[in-house]
């Protein structure tokens, strides 16, 4: 055996060799005989040794021996062999485990060592500090499914592409992290991260399991959320949503002036379903298209997102923008809302008079240009809903026609 590498040996031979007679030595084999000989560095053998013997348990990393292997084959590579403590390297992880063990007598210690030692890396071995775990899985993600994975539009759009590895990093950041800051019980294992549903854990789990088996994993390890990472439910997160959708959309494509006025019209539109296909006005139709926009294209799919829907998450029969409108301002400004509508209808009717009632475009930034619009409308709305309901009367005027939407 050569001093630079050790081998799994997986011949014919060497498992006759390994049993305890000839006759139970080759029944034994006849499973096995076809799995190919395969040879990992000295490097990834003693990273997994220790993987194994310090990060057991309720800390472990990895699902099994081969998986351990082959994910630090890919990262050393992903690193050039690199000898560095420092960034997302192996030698970083091996420093880790060496804190892990001395970390035994501390669960919440030991958890945080193992989970930097870990295939995400954490926020120890990664460049890319403000992106827990991010950089070691798109290293993977990269590897295993060429940072591409199916989407549920299938025959109408791309598959889903990460891109290269430092813009799949910041794409990252529109998935929940696997760790939570300043969480005692926080941190990633297999096991956990399997069942972490939405999550950079989940993704961690499957990218993990892609590196052995691509073709049954990739379109689970990617970052638009499918399978059994879209968790349990059949409704859409709202904080998912929004970390989704500014990731996506910035500076001229907004379609939020922040996460919390994404998040208080999130509240006030209907769920719908996870990831749905449906031009409905829905959340779920939004968070589809939060995926579009991120993966695919931001100028595209960045106003289906919005608040207004832009005619594709919304009923075109309904009047395009209108039926989302009306449905905001009825939440936002209920009072008003009666004194000037009969129903619902009846505002979607008066509604489909304005400029860009079917309008598919919009943006914070031409919003606020302001008149007599749909658009200005829907920003109004949108600022209405992030206010305490004390506090919107002066919103409100702006929502049915008042400054700065007015003529």
């Amino acid at each position: 055996m050569s001093g630079q590498t050790r081998r799994m040996r997986r011949s014919l031979g060497a498992c006759v060799l390994a049993a305890g007679g000839i006759l139970t030595g080759l029944l034994g084999c006849q499973s096995i005989a076809d799995i190919p000989y395969v040879e990992y560095s000295a490097r990834c053998d003693d990273y997994c040794d220790r993987e194994f013997n310090v990060c057991a348990g309720v800390a472990s990393q990895y699902e099994d021996r081969r998986t351990c292997l082959e994910v630090c084959t890919v990262l050393d590579k992903n690193a050039n062999g690199s000898d560095a403590k420092v960034g997302n390297t192996i030698p970083c992880r091996l420093d880790r485990l060496r804190s892990a063990a001395q970390a035994q007598g501390s669960p919440a210690d030991l958890l945080q060592y193992c989970t930097q030692s870990g295939p995400g890396g954490g926020d120890a071995c990664t460049l890319a500090q403000n992106a827990p775990d991010c950089e070691g899985y798109c290293a993977l993600y990269g590897a295993a499914c060429g940072g591409d994975s199916n989407n549920p539009f299938m025959g109408q759009l791309p598959n889903d592409n990460a891109g290269s590895q430092s813009d799949c990093i910041e794409k990252c950041h529109a998935v929940q992290p696997a760790t939570v800051a300043d969480k005692d019980d926080s941190g990633y294992t297999w096991q956990s991260g399997r069942v972490s549903g939405d999550t950079l854990g989940c993704r961690l789990y499957f990218v993990s399991a892609a590196v052995v088996d691509p073709a049954a994993n990739c379109d689970f390890a990617g970052i638009r959320p499918a399978g059994e990472c879209l968790g349990q439910g059949k409704e859409p997160s709202c904080p998912n949503f929004c970390l989704a959708l500014t990731t996506a959309c910035q500076g001229d494509l907004r379609v939020y002036e922040d996460a919390a006025q994404c998040e208080a019209v999130c509240e006030a539109t209907d769920a719908g379903t996870k990831q749905s296909t449906d031009a409905v006005n829905t959340i779920g139709c939004r968070t589809a298209h939060a995926f579009n926009a991120l993966l695919i294209s931001p100028h595209d799919h960045c106003p289906h997102i919005g608040p207004l829907g832009a005619g594709v998450c919304g009923d075109a029969m309904k009047g395009g923008n209108c039926e989302a409108y009306c449905s905001l301002a009825e939440a936002a400004c209920t009072t008003d809302f009666a004194s000037r509508f009969d129903d619902h209808a009846a505002c979607v009717d008066d509604c489909t008079k304005l400029e860009g009632a079917e309008k598919g475009d919009y943006s914070v930034k031409d919003a606020k240009k302001g008149g007599n619009n749909v658009q200005c409308r829907g920003l109004a709305v949108s600022q209405a809903l992030a206010l305490p309901e004390a506090d919107r009367a002066d919103a409100c005027l702006a929502v049915f026609g008042g400054a700065p939407c007015s003529d």
